[in-house]
């Protein structure tokens, strides 16, 4: 079993091992929150090929150990589930989190689908058990938790601030909190005067 966590990347450095559209998944993934990613494959693929990041160097060799010096975490992407293995104990030696794209029960961490709303983030997960009712139930959290929950977890930052730094009790800024959070946009515009 799995423990959901939200880590800060920012500034750590991944090696992802492999070339092909999962490795590319995963290197947009790292790179997006924030990560340094070192990319090393014999071939890459166009996608791979196509990232425009300075934050991603791309080495045309094999994998060797060595590529794990001063690694924060690892992902083993190739399609050779004996190299994957290698990848996870050479990590596991060095202590460094592996996620192994073939094996989700040998990976330290694994990949959820995730929903970005502004500071709103969803995160679903079947442990590897069937990701189609990953997808589906993706779906659906998407369609209920809309594009206005951006706007409305950046009224309720600005807000719970103010709440925050203003007189009261704790017991009275958490009820009002409470409050807050069932409000509409609009109506929490309208208490930050906008």
């Amino acid at each position: 079993m799995m423990t959901p966590l939200l880590f800060n990347l920012k500034n750590k450095k991944a090696l992802v091992v492999g070339g092909g559209k999962v490795a590319a998944r995963r290197i947009v993934t790292l790179l997006e929150n924030g990560m340094q990613v070192i990319a090393v494959s014999p071939d890459f693929s166009e996608a791979i090929i196509k990232t425009e990041n300075n934050q991603l160097i791309l080495i045309n060799a094999g994998y060797h150990k060595d590529q794990l010096a001063d690694i924060d975490l690892a992902v083993a992407a190739t399609d050779n589930r004996a190299l994957n293995g290698q990848i996870k104990k050479d990590c596991q030696a060095q202590k460094i989190w592996c996620n192994r794209v073939d094996d989700p029960d040998d990976s330290d961490f694994i990949f959820p689908s995730v929903i970005r709303r502004g500071d709103l983030t969803l995160s679903v997960c079947t442990e590897g058990a069937s990701p189609f009712l990953t997808k589906q139930i993706v779906a659906e959290l998407a369609e209920h938790y809309d594009d206005s929950y951006t706007e409305k977890t950046a009224l309720l930052r600005l807000l719970r601030q103010a709440v925050l730094a203003g007189d009261g009790s704790p017991n009275e800024k958490t009820a009002e909190l409470k409050a807050l959070s069932r409000c509409s946009n609009a109506e929490l515009r309208s208490k930050l005067g906008k």
